[in-house]
Parts: C-alpha cells; structure tokens; sequence
C-alpha cells in the first residue's frame, strides 16, 4: 500500500447557468413583481371607489330598481373617471374631469412602484424601465377590462380611452415612485445632456410663474365668491350623505379654476359652453351648471382693470425662464442663450398649454359641450409670449453680466438712502 501513489482529483464543478438564462429569469421575476403590484393598485383604488359609493347608496335615499349592483358599477366608472376617463352616466356626458382627482390614482400608482423597487431592488435606468413598463400596461390593461365589464345603461365608459389614461398615469406615477426608491432620479436626469437639463428646469420656472399667479388670483376670486358658492350648496341639497361627495368634488375642480384662470392672464380666456366666454375683453355666460367653483368666475361685462394685472403673468413668466437659464450658462454667447431662453419659453407654454387640454371638457348637453380653454390656442401663445420675453430678458442679463452689472434692474445709482432722504427733509423744514 506504501507503494501505491494517489493521483489527485479536481473536484466536479456544478453546472452553472449561463448569463443569459440568467438574466431572462430576472426579467421574467421582474415583470411578475411589476404585474402583480400592478393588479393590487387597481383593486385597492377599485375597493375605495366601492367603498365610498355604495356607502352613499346605502345612507341616500333611492329608487327601488336601484340595486348595489347598479351602485358598483357606478363606482368602477368613478374609478375610471377619476384617471381622466371620460363617462356618459345615463344621457348625461362627462367629459370635464376634475384634475383634483388625479391624486388618488396617481398616489396608489406611484406607492406600487416603491413596492415593485423594493422587491426588485433595480441597480440601474435600465432595470427601472424593465419594471415599469409592466407595471404600466398590466394597469392600462386592468382599466380596459374594467371598462369593459361595467360598460352598460347606467355607465358607458370608453375602454381604449381607459387602457391608455391608466396606462399614462400608471407610467408616470409607477416610474418616480421606481426611481425614488431605489435612488436613480439623479442618474435618469444625467442621461440628459446638461444643454436640455438647463432647458427643461427654465421651462418649468416660467410654467410654474404662470401657474403660481394664477392661483393666487384663483384664491382671491373663491374668497369674493364664497357666498355664491354657499347659496349653489344650499340649492342642490345634497343631504348630509351626497354632501361630502360634493366637497370633495369642488377641492378636486381647483386645478382646473387655477389652469383656466391661466388661461385669462396669457389674453386668451376660455369659453363657457356655446355661448358664454371669459377673457379680458369681455366676460359673457350661457347656461352653467348649478355648481359651487364657478362662483369664483367674475361678474358678467367688463373685467375691469383688475385684468391688465393678471396680464403681467405671461412677462414675468419669461422673466423667471431667461433668470433661471442665465444663472446656469452665465458663460455662453449671449446668440445662443437667447435662442435657449426662446427655445425653454416656448416649451413652458407649451406644457402649460398641454395643463389646459386636460382641464377643459363637457358636461351634458351641445350647449355645455365647452367648458374651459382651448389647449393648442394656449400652448401657442403662451409660448409666443413667453419665448418673446425670455430671450429679450436672457439677451440683457447676459450683455449686463458681461458688463460688469449682473442685475437686470439696478436702482443703486437712481434710489436714494435713508440718510440722503432725512437730510432733504431737514432741508425742506429749516425755517428760512
């Protein structure tokens, strides 16, 4: 036995996956987590819609041949109309869709997207686009067919409106509840170059302007009409269990008071049915809706001089988008800025148009068949107004810049001092 030798083994090595079956295995697991965190989304947004109407079915008052099953189909179109999916409830259309609304969806949406994040635990772009698109077409699925089954007398909504409203909002919502989970907002922003960045953050300045005196006017003009609005509650008598619906329903139209009164300061307005129109030339109504927002709309005739204010929006929305580009390319040929500063100006109208597209609807008959701006007509000349002020704005904060003089207004020189002003005064008042 001393004589025999043992030659050594190499140990047999387990039979490894190849990369590839590797990698489609995690997308397949990848898509499931997507798919399903999808499917729960609807069915939790689903469930608070049955929730809230059947218990206002259950506590109103209603008709015999009214059962829970015509209520859940009631609350399914609900579902689907709070994603921007217009209904026809009965005769009546509804194509005007309060923006509030968007909250809810949007917020379950992009609380699914932290959920997929968290299982899925993306590294990269890459793997946050392999999970929300899933994520996204399996909901815009889920609302066709919801849209689909419920489709009937009571409520007829349009399934292929549907699959591609839930399947936009899906994608926006899922997709930042994705990249802030698992921490790559920085990197998707850094796959733009650094010219667009600067661009797209000016453009959403000059929205944001618009948007900011907007609602403060918007405020103003709900607090003069708080007694109308009062009067429209007590009119509609909604009962202490359709009351709550109905406040509800009035926060959620804020947004689109605050868009169309965008609307009015760029010089547009927007009209009120077939026959009314709210601009700063002159304000005229038809037949309205008994419904408590509109209280905030001004009196019928001339605006007044109140509307020249709400006109500077526009100017001091291009002021806000050359400011914000000329503080991130203070270096670059002021040629080219002003071209950029036009360039992030159209686009905050366009965007701004875009806000107003989604505010605007109808409601019921041909004579309701308007009811808030015209998206294109305001995307235009917003943009032209704004990208007219931006790049003359950007052209002197640049020429003032290199001068020396960064500011664009400087009072130094014409303002005086408070001890230049006391002096005067004792001049004025010494007796002679």
């Amino acid at each position: 036995m001393t004589g025999m030798s043992t030659s050594p083994r190499r140990p047999r090595s387990s039979p490894r996956p190849s990369r590839a079956s590797g990698t489609d295995n995690d997308s397949v697991s990848v898509a499931l987590a997507a798919a399903l965190a999808a499917a729960l989304v609807a069915l939790i947004g689903i469930a608070i819609a049955l929730i809230a109407t059947l218990g206002s079915w259950a506590l109103a008052p209603h008709a015999a041949d009214t059962g829970p099953d015509t209520a859940a189909r009631v609350a399914m179109g609900l579902w689907l109309y709070s994603q921007h999916v217009p209904l026809e409830v009965g005769t009546v259309s509804l194509g005007l869709v309060p923006l509030g609304l968007l909250v809810l969806p949007g917020g379950l949406a992009y609380a699914g997207g932290r959920q997929v994040a968290r299982v899925t635990r993306p590294q990269s772009v890459a793997d946050v686009t392999r999970a929300v698109v899933p994520f996204a077409l399996v909901y815009g699925l889920l609302a066709a067919i919801v849209a689909g089954l419920v489709g009937s007398d009571v409520v007829q909504p349009a399934p292929r409106t549907a699959f591609v409203a839930a399947t936009v909002l899906a994608a926006i919502g899922g997709g930042l509840g994705l990249l802030h989970a698992s921490h790559q907002l920085r990197s998707a922003a850094n796959l733009l170059p650094a010219a667009v960045r600067d661009i797209a953050a000016a453009a959403v300045a000059g929205f944001s302007t618009v948007v900011l005196v907007s609602g403060v006017l918007t405020t103003v003009a709900l607090g003069i009409g708080f007694p109308d609005a009062a009067e429209m509650y007590r009119v509609l008598d909604a009962g202490w269990a359709g009351a709550p619906v109905l406040v509800l329903l009035t926060v959620a139209f804020v947004p689109n008071l605050i868009l169309w009164t965008a609307s009015f300061t760029i010089g547009l307005g927007f009209p009120l049915g077939a026959e009314g129109v709210v601009s700063p030339q002159s304000v005229d109504y038809g037949a309205l809706p008994v419904f408590p927002p509109l209280a905030a709309l001004p009196p019928q005739g001339d605006p007044g001089i109140w509307s020249f204010v709400a006109l500077a929006a526009p100017l001091l929305a291009g002021y806000a988008v050359a400011a914000v580009l000329h503080r991130r390319q203070r270096e670059m040929p002021v040629e080219q800025l002003a071209w950029r500063a036009a360039g992030a100006g159209a686009l905050g109208g366009l965007a701004l148009g875009l806000g107003c597209w989604l505010s605007a609807g109808s409601v019921g008959s041909e004579a309701l068949g308007s009811l808030g701006p015209i998206g294109w007509r305001v995307g235009l000349v917003a943009g032209l107004e704004m990208a007219l002020v931006a790049a003359v704005v950007a052209w002197e904060l640049n020429r003032r810049g290199s001068a020396g003089r960064p500011r664009l207004i400087d009072l130094r020189g014409v303002g005086l001092t408070t001890a230049q002003v006391s002096r005067r005064v004792k001049t004025a008042l010494r007796p002679r």
